[in-house]
């Protein structure tokens, strides 16, 4: 059973369940969010994971909360962004970045 806050799940359910196209799914036994079957966003051990092009993702680095994504500390992915916030309904602010994650995904970016 995968490790992760029930607490950021319910609050991403809440946040992306009620966009058009987004199924609720599992991935790698977390909790992920899918548009046109593919995966935008999960939510992992301390936080969340979105998908941003490479370049995106580096200009994000280091900003509130934001760091690289890798399922292991050697192994990072570029196009993977990782959004720690203390408090669920903090993602309701990142929810531009998550769109353009969507936007992203579906090949609108």
């Amino acid at each position: 059973m995968a490790d992760y806050r029930e607490d950021h799940k319910a609050a991403l359910d809440r946040i992306l369940g009620v966009i058009p196209g987004v199924k609720i799914s599992r991935a790698f036994g977390y909790p992920a969010y899918k548009i046109g079957g593919r995966i935008f966003c999960g939510v992992g051990q301390n936080g969340i994971t979105i998908k941003l092009p490479r370049e995106r993702v580096d200009e994000l680095i280091g900003q509130d909360g934001m760091h690289p994504f890798g399922p292991t500390k050697e192994t990072i992915w570029r196009e993977w962004l990782a959004i720690d916030r203390e408090q669920s309904d903090d993602y309701i602010h990142d929810l531009p970045l998550i769109e353009e994650s969507i936007s992203f995904v579906s090949g609108a970016f």
